[in-house]
């Protein structure tokens, strides 16, 4: 309760050191490249202090993906984020004082959070979406879990880019804090519809938020819970922050440069597909904006919204609302 005081009252700077305190994991998207090779974005996990109170550094993150054991794992680093360890002869028991005078680590040249080709063609993915668990044993017998989604796509998937803090909802603190409040009814009327329409032209949504990875399982919850009559928020890839819920909160709301990490996921993205995939694109601030154009959406698919719930389109200054504007789906995103 503390920390939710604390976020809504703005009172949390960035702070250093080891402070992922909370467990997620983002979404990844794969897709197999004119080569034949399967190519993916980043594997982002974090094993937060709250369920793994020893020292993390050494841990095996095992893999379940739609409920298979897979022959593939990864291991925790000292402040609890999961890589694929590149060295040929790993060193896969946990060792506690290792971990605990921080030690145990090994270079960052050989600690990676991209899959192989080879790793990949390890999973048994079928196209479309695949549950993918990742679960940790502590030396102490615990066992500790969390879950993403992996979207197998082919060469020609479009995506539709919507930030979530200020797009979905309808400012980004309020939108921050109330979901984990449990307050779920702060969105822009007619978004769910306007989504779910876009998904029905072929187009896969990518929701993208400058929130902590520890908020993965709460923004997921909160994202599909979403309803507007008959219709549901459509299915798709949701990447958040990779740092802790501090850090995340501070970029967000005080130092005002999300963008950053923004263009980078949207970039790896990019690079799994022989043209550029992002199609269109939703967002609330200018940073948002900036990080589209950095990706090379045409201006007239770049979208602000405000509170008022009213959308610009960037290129012609045209405002229209979500009645309006869902009426030129068809339009605006012809099937291809």
């Amino acid at each position: 309760m503390l920390l939710h005081i604390l976020l809504a009252a703005g009172c949390i700077a960035a702070v250093t050191g080891d402070s992922n305190i909370l467990t997620g994991a983002n979404d990844v998207i794969v897709a197999r490249g004119l080569d034949g090779d399967l190519y993916s974005t980043p594997f982002s996990v974090q094993f937060g202090k709250k369920d793994i109170w020893l020292p993390r550094s050494g841990h095996v993150v095992s893999m379940r993906v739609n409920g298979e054991m897979v022959p593939l794992s990864m291991t925790l680093n000292s402040v609890g984020h999961a890589y694929f360890d590149t060295r040929k002869v790993v060193q896969s028991n946990y060792r506690f004082w290792s971990a605990l005078l921080g030690v145990a680590d090994p270079s960052s040249n050989q600690m990676t959070d991209t899959a192989s080709a080879d790793q990949l063609e390890k999973l048994p993915l079928n196209n479309g979406i695949n549950n993918i668990e990742y679960q940790v044993t502590t030396s102490s017998g615990s066992i500790v879990k969390t879950s993403g989604n992996v979207y197998l796509v082919n060469s020609t998937q479009k995506f539709v880019i919507s930030d979530i803090d200020g797009t979905i909802t309808r400012s980004n603190v309020r939108g921050m804090v109330l979901p984990v409040l449990g307050l779920s009814d702060w969105k822009h009327n007619g978004v769910v519809k306007l989504y779910s329409l876009i998904s029905e032209q072929g187009y896969m949504l990518i929701y993208l938020s400058s929130r902590a990875i520890g908020q993965s399982d709460n923004t997921r919850d909160y994202i599909y819970s979403l309803r507007e009559g008959n219709y549901t928020m459509p299915r798709g890839p949701i990447f958040l922050r990779v740092d802790s819920i501090f850090n995340a909160f501070a970029t967000e709301v005080i130092d005002g440069n999300p963008e950053v990490q923004k263009i980078s996921k949207l970039a790896r993205v990019r690079g799994l597909f022989p043209g550029n995939p992002h199609y269109a694109a939703y967002g609330n601030k200018e940073t948002d904006i900036t990080a589209y154009k950095a990706l090379n959406i045409q201006t007239q698919r770049i979208y602000k919204l405000d509170e008022d719930s009213l959308i610009t389109t960037v290129s012609s200054g045209d405002v229209s609302n979500f009645t309006q504007h869902t009426e030129l789906v068809q339009d605006n995103y012809p099937n291809y």
